[in-house]
């Protein structure tokens, strides 16, 4: 007599199954099943088809079933700047986010990343809301990114906060430009405003979505920031700001106690030092831990590397980000030998990235197989691991996401193998690593919600979002003029080579 089968939501099957789980285990015509948004059951197609039925199946022939990918770092509000940049100008992104957004504006931007997201196989995204981050004085402006984000069906991290109160990415005193009652008013606010407004929606949206949103305090520079910026320079007063950063920075961890939330910062080289020699190593461990995620974590010395491994803080590198060049790389290999979590993110998707993070992995391998002349330094598997279940870990995680796993969230992608550049397939992992972009994912699946099949996005009307983000970005830029940033001059089509005359 057949077994009766158990009725289940969503069934993928017939892929090879690459689960990213402790045991590194890959399923050839294999199948994972779905009841609600958790996953009851992964292993051979066979044995999974003979035990479950389900409402829908997808047929996964010539692709892999693997878990979405975690992108750990990118800047809400940069998806409506994109190619806006002239290296000797940078990119005109604080005057269109404070005086010239409206909400919708960016709700618009949050449906375009979140859109390249779907297409690319991340499932979930940490966005900082503006550049540093910004736009704190009203929470209308987190408000409608996440609502799109709800819209949409993604898992996602915002990251809410205030502007920092030493290098001047903003003009003093700090003010913003809202459009009420069809005028443009401008007003002012403090850090204690922005401190205010980022508590607010902590509280509102902090596990909204059914458990798809997260909040997460975002301070740009928790221990103030000693690589000199490029565009924004600022020479300390240590006596004047060191008791500033400090008191802030315990202001910011009593606050993520007390919500329950991530603190996500930059860290630069000399950050970490300064505040142990100025602070003390066990205050900066009280202020430090596993909630803590570093971004970019350019050439610290190993004093700082031995810190964030005592710490357990998460660090989140971008191989070719203008710090990287700027200031030196992120000494990914002694972090991860020194027992600290590392992983890889796009800093997308302004002034000349995009989200696709399949990109970083082959460029954040190659990088340090140069830097340390050792080809088995970051081999393929960890890469994967990267943006998958170590990426679950710096967000806190892991137990949900991550991996394709019993009782995990069905968070899953399938990518499409029928493609010359992933043929043969001898080397599957390795395949992927080196060779597979974000436009091989075929289906997007989140929290057991199909939201991308065939290339196909299910949850909003695509054509329609793009053309309310062209519409709203064209309705910036009448306010805005940013005409030095996208003249198409003799400086844009040829080098300081060709100007000078230079043959040969």
């Amino acid at each position: 007599m057949e077994q009766e089968r158990q009725q289940i939501d969503l069934l993928v099957t017939g892929g090879t199954v690459m689960t990213m789980n402790g045991q590194h285990e890959l399923i050839e015509n294999g199948a994972v099943a779905v009841a609600g948004n958790r996953i009851v059951a992964v292993g051979p197609r066979a044995e999974i088809e003979a035990a479950y039925h389900a409402a829908k199946t997808i047929d996964a022939a010539d692709k892999v079933i693997m878990p979405g990918l975690i992108d750990c770092y990118s800047h809400a509000g940069h998806g409506m700047i994109k190619g806006i940049f002239r290296p000797a100008l940078g990119w005109p992104a604080n005057p269109i986010y404070w005086h010239a957004s409206t909400p919708d504006w960016w709700y618009a931007e949050a449906m375009l990343s979140a859109l390249e997201r779907v297409r690319f196989g991340t499932t979930t995204g940490v966005s900082i809301l503006g550049a540093t981050p910004a736009r704190a004085d009203n929470p209308i402006y987190a408000d409608r990114h996440l609502d799109a984000i709800s819209d949409i069906g993604l898992r996602a991290v915002l990251g809410v906060g205030p502007p920092d109160p030493f290098i001047p990415h903003i003009p003093t005193p700090w003010s913003g430009s809202h459009f009420e009652n069809g005028e443009w008013v401008t007003r002012q606010f403090t850090y204690e405003d922005a401190i205010e407004n980022s508590r607010d929606v902590i509280r509102r949206w902090h596990g909204g979505a059914d458990g798809r949103i997260s909040i997460a305090l975002a301070i740009a520079y928790l221990f103030g920031r000693r690589a000199i910026h490029q565009r924004f320079p600022y020479h300390y007063d240590t006596e004047r700001d060191a008791p500033i950063i400090l008191k802030n920075a315990r202001e910011s961890r009593e606050i993520a106690d007390a919500e329950g939330v991530q603190i996500h910062t930059h860290v630069f080289r000399g950050d970490l030092a300064f505040a142990e020699e100025y602070y003390g190593r066990e205050t900066v461990l009280e202020i430090l831990g596993p909630d803590v995620v570093l971004d970019h974590v350019n050439d610290i010395s190993p004093s700082e590397i031995a810190l964030i491994a005592e710490a357990k803080a998460n660090v989140v590198t971008v191989t070719f980000v203008g710090e990287t060049v700027g200031y030196g790389a992120c000494p990914v290999i002694p972090l991860l030998e020194a027992g600290a979590n590392v992983v890889m993110a796009t800093d997308g998707s302004a002034p000349y990235f995009s989200l696709d993070l399949w990109k970083e992995l082959s460029r954040t391998m190659f990088t340090h197989r140069i830097q340390h002349e050792d080809m088995a330094i970051l081999p393929p598997g960890k890469a994967l691991r990267m943006v998958t279940i170590d990426a679950a870990m710096t967000l806190g995680l892991q137990d949900e996401i991550g991996s394709l796993e019993v009782g995990k969230k069905a968070d899953i992608i399938l990518v499409d193998l029928r493609r010359p550049h992933l043929t043969p397939r001898t080397a599957l992992p390795s395949l992927l690593a080196y060779y597979a972009t974000g436009n091989d994912v075929d289906t997007t699946i989140v929290d057991g919600k199909v939201l991308m099949e065939n290339r196909v996005v299910l949850t909003v009307d695509e054509s329609a979002m793009l053309d309310m983000a062209i519409d709203e970005q064209r309705r910036s830029l009448e306010r805005i003029d940013i005409s030095q940033f996208t003249e198409l001059d003799e400086q844009f089509w040829t080098s300081p080579r060709d100007q000078a005359g230079v043959v040969g």
